[in-house]
């Protein structure tokens, strides 16, 4: 039912207006008047906007040329009718001008009425259809978005290394320009959902949908909050991650994150009925400290109950703990080459076997160390990641063990697993290191990529991975690159209202002329001339 408000000084008129037709079988509904343009503009002010306003143009007070030039000002989308008599030609020129969409002679003929009512309901309906599609792109659009940010923050902290002058411009290209500022600080905030046991026994599904409700909740318990990032990792649907940040020269109470994990919790009781788990860590320098935010968060959170929450560390100062990048690249090495020998040399390294380090520094060295292995047996393994799940769930049960010398022990067991990935890979006759390559570029195509750069990431030879990447992916590497770019591509323009420019973007191209270049070549086709020729834009 589309709303109207009458506007006439003559009651007499607007009564005979409502009593010339059945408004509510013509979809309409009558739902104020006012008698004269001023009276108008208040009701305007207090009740929200109507579809339509039907307004005679010669009134006391207000006239309906002066109503009109205030509505184009104050509510330019304002569909207005004009109600004239034939000696009123000079004001329905300055109607016009002014844009109204229509009009009625007085007196106001029932057939007329009728006519004018069934035009507007179709327009009014087509445009509520276009918005509602607007909407709908923009939704898509926001999603996407927001799932090209999550993966690339996830990939921050996840990867054992990356280039900060290549991950800025994709911070920029993502619309995450806050995450690419000089002086960042960054803190995580993790929250875990506690299910109680026996509730969803009975109905495997709910599990999924609880996982879902779970998620949307503590998003939109964490929108109203400032410089905060929800991030979702779908390998742990019972987990959600909030990324804090703040500028260098911000005040240490600038972000009150234990209000937002408390009301985290509350609304997730409230509207999921389920208890949880929170953790906190300490704030970390700049995107290179994600890693070292993201450990001291979990480690936290190990720490936690239903009944009490982690401490949270000292949330006013930065972190005082990390994995120093030189032992961090040497662990690697070692893990990679498959020295044992080496690999144990520098845990020894790392935990200080004089026996110096404070509980709190050991324990987070080993999520750090667990981290690490994670990236590792995320870039080696292929198909199945119950490695990864596996170096996961060694988080949890750390803090079981009686002594250091355990912990320690646990982290080489762990490293011998990793090494057993790596070495599985390495002696497949290069089908799996191919494999494994082509899924690095899969997952950062949107980056600059080179088979030098792969080359020295894999450790091998660049000559060797060239003919080994086209044996194993039928392409070169670099039409394989532009395979996916041209693809994904594609897929935005199907899926998305993203412009052309941002798509261009958002698959790797700095040039969006170059961008439509390399598409026509591809697919014989512009972009332009590919989107329009797409099922749901023809008419």
């Amino acid at each position: 039912m589309y709303k109207i408000m009458l506007v006439d000084d003559e009651i007499g008129v607007r009564s005979s207006i409502k009593a010339k037709i059945n408004w509510e079988a013509a979809g309409f509904h009558i739902e104020s008047e006012a008698a004269n343009g001023l009276e108008a503009l208040e009701l305007l002010e207090g009740r929200g906007l109507p579809d339509v306003v039907i307004s005679d143009v010669r009134m006391p007070r207000m006239d309906g040329i002066a109503f009109m030039k205030a509505c184009r000002d104050k509510y330019p989308g304002l569909r207005i009718i004009v109600l004239s008599g034939y000696s009123d030609f000079e004001y329905m020129k300055a109607a016009i001008q002014l844009g109204v969409k229509d009009y009625l002679l007085k007196p106001v003929v029932r057939s007329e009425l009728t006519d004018l009512l069934a035009k507007l309901s179709a327009e009014l309906k087509e445009e509520k259809n276009r918005s509602r599609e607007q909407e709908r792109e923009q939704l898509q659009t926001s999603r996407h978005l927001r799932t090209l940010q999550e993966q690339l923050i996830w990939q921050l902290v996840k990867d054992e290394d990356f280039s900060l002058a290549a991950v800025r411009e994709r911070l920029r290209q993502l619309q995450l320009t806050g995450l690419a500022g000089e002086g960042l600080q960054v803190r995580f905030a993790a929250v875990e959902m506690r299910v109680p046991p026996g509730r969803l026994d009975d109905w495997s599904e709910r599990k999924e949908l609880l996982a879902v409700a779970f998620q949307m909740v503590c998003r939109e318990s964490a929108e109203p909050w400032p410089n905060v990032y929800p991030l979702y990792d779908y390998s742990y649907p019972s987990m959600m991650y909030c990324l804090l940040t703040r500028s260098g020269c911000g005040r240490p109470d600038e972000l009150p994150a234990e209000d937002m994990l408390r009301e985290l919790q509350r609304n997730i009781k409230r509207y999921l009925r389920v208890e949880t788990v929170t953790g906190l860590g300490d704030w970390a320098a700049g995107l290179q400290g994600l890693r070292d935010a993201y450990a001291s968060c979990m480690l936290d959170w190990s720490q936690g109950t239903v009944q009490r929450r982690g401490e949270g560390g000292q949330p006013d100062k930065e972190t005082v703990h990390t994995l120093p990048a030189e032992l961090e690249r040497k662990l690697v090495l070692s893990l990679e080459n498959l020295d044992a020998e080496g690999t144990g040399r520098v845990l020894r390294e790392i935990f200080h076997k004089d026996g110096d380090l404070s509980m709190f520094a050991f324990t987070f060295l080993s999520f750090r160390v667990i981290l690490l292995l994670g990236s590792i047996a995320k870039k080696f393994e292929l198909g199945d990641p119950s490695l990864q799940q596996h170096l996961w769930n060694c988080q949890m049960t750390l803090r079981q063990f009686h002594s250091r010398d355990q912990v320690v022990d646990q982290l080489k067991s762990l490293a011998e697993l990793v090494m057993k990935e790596v070495r599985k890979t390495r002696s497949s006759g290069g089908q799996q290191l191919a494999e494994a390559v082509r899924r690095y570029v899969e997952e950062n195509y949107a980056y600059e990529l080179s088979l030098a750069s792969l080359a020295e990431r894999f450790h091998i030879n660049e000559t060797y991975l060239s003919g080994l990447f086209k044996q194993n992916a039928g392409l070169t590497f670099s039409d394989y690159v532009t395979k996916l770019r041209m693809e994904k591509a594609a897929s935005l323009m199907e899926e998305s209202g993203l412009k052309l420019t941002d798509i261009a973007t958002l698959v790797g191209y700095s040039s969006s002329s170059y961008f439509s270049t390399v598409f026509k070549k591809y697919y014989g086709l512009s972009p332009k001339e590919y989107r329009d020729a797409l099922p749901s834009r023809q008419p």
